[in-house]
């Protein structure tokens, strides 16, 4: 540990403190013997017009507070761990789409780098400690993510053109965007839609155009947002009225032991091979490829009509490849 981290860490312990900080303590989590603590502190005293004081009192230092503010470092201070994590976000959330948070983000980059020269840190090995491989994402115009992301954060409405399929004719919709969601390496935004009346998610891939629209923007409450979306399983919305039970043997019990389904999920062994997973869900689509995906290691036990869509789908599958 630097001294700039010393720095931070002494600073944060101190204005965190209610009472005065005991030395043996500052040691301690400073990492440090007492004579470098003493140049910190001098350091601190007459570089950085830390209004440091000891108190006899209780035995320890403290922030003098009879000032009018709170004393705070000058500039942006952090731990060259927590530039490094900083920098790392960054690094995965521009990667996720063009240059839209990059450009967001860059006047924090721009302060970082100082801060990592002095930490003797250069930029170009942290963005190479992080790497995102998108898989099955499919592609969005760059001036449509724009607008959409923009009213996101704005809080404006929008006009849409939107179609369910590429084949399909667009639907002109007014939708008030609530949040803008990044899912299995695609895009959607979660919005109150004028149109139905009623909260949807829309496939940013399927938006065919979209501009500000002058209309009243509908702001959702946080928990009609919790009660339609959080219940739901996947990306499909609406209330989970049904329960699937799903037993998993082989390599998809273990890795499925593992996995988070459903915020309300529930599992357990029921023997030493096999996994049981039960999942509340509304539409079954994507449960059914969830399932699917592991084959002959994955076996629904209920509901009958999940049951029957898996027969289903299976049967479908035999006409092609059973031959």
């Amino acid at each position: 540990m630097d001294k700039w981290e010393k720095v931070v860490l002494f600073h944060r312990l101190l204005s965190r403190s209610t009472y005065s900080v005991p030395k043996e303590q500052i040691l301690s989590e400073l990492d440090c013997s007492e004579a470098t603590f003493h140049r910190i502190r001098s350091f601190m005293l007459s570089n950085l017009g830390a209004p440091i004081v000891f108190d006899r009192r209780y035995g320890g230092y403290r922030y003098d507070k009879t000032g009018d503010e709170p004393f705070e470092l000058p500039g942006l201070w952090f731990t060259r761990n927590e530039i490094e994590a900083l920098l790392c976000l960054d690094r995965a959330v521009e990667s996720l789409h063009g240059s839209f948070f990059g450009d967001i983000l860059a006047p924090v980059k721009k302060r970082f780098e100082p801060l990592l020269k002095a930490q003797k840190t250069r930029m170009a090995v942290l963005r190479d400690r992080i790497k995102i491989v998108p898989i099955q994402s499919r592609q969005i115009d760059e001036t449509l993510f724009r607008t959409v992301a923009g009213a996101v954060i704005s809080g404006k409405p929008l006009r849409i053109e939107h179609a369910k399929l590429p084949d399909e004719t667009p639907t002109a919709r007014i939708i008030s965007p609530q949040a803008l969601v990044r899912y299995r390496d695609n895009w959607y935004v979660d919005a109150f839609c004028h149109l139905r009346n009623h909260l949807r998610t829309f496939a940013l891939n399927r938006i065919v155009s979209a501009g500000f629209a002058p209309w009243k923007f509908r702001k959702v409450t946080a928990e009609k947002m919790q009660a339609f979306y959080a219940d739901s399983y996947g990306i499909f919305t609406g209330p989970a009225d049904k329960k699937a039970v799903i037993d998993f043997t082989g390599t998809a019990a273990h890795e499925v032991s593992q996995e988070k389904w459903h915020p309300k999920q529930q599992g357990q062994w029921v023997s030493d091979k096999t996994y049981r997973l039960t999942v509340p869900y509304g539409h079954s689509r994507e449960l059914v490829m969830d399932i699917l995906r592991w084959g002959s290691d994955a076996e629904v036990i209920g509901p009958k009509e999940l049951l029957k869509t898996i027969k289903t789908k299976i049967a479908g599958m035999m006409k092609k490849y059973g031959k």
